[in-house]
């Protein structure tokens, strides 16, 4: 599934849909990028620039994570 076509069937699912979905992969997403400072850093920063009124809590987890307290490290 191309990322457009997943995004359009993602964005017509019910919220509790979406959550469900968004447990299952971001576990798996962060144990990916455990690895990767870098990838983790993108991540964080992509995340607070799109999030608008959620930008500073996603912003204080990234800033968690670099001590070691985010899911990703």
């Amino acid at each position: 599934m191309k990322a457009k076509e997943f995004e359009k069937e993602f964005l017509s699912l019910s919220e509790q849909e979406q959550m469900s979905i968004l447990r299952n992969l971001l576990p798996v997403f962060c144990r990916t990028m455990k690895g990767d400072p870098n990838k983790v850093g993108e991540m964080f920063s992509l995340l607070s620039e799109e999030s608008g009124p959620m930008a500073n809590m996603i912003s204080m987890m990234g800033m968690m994570g670099r001590k070691g307290g985010s899911c990703c490290w």
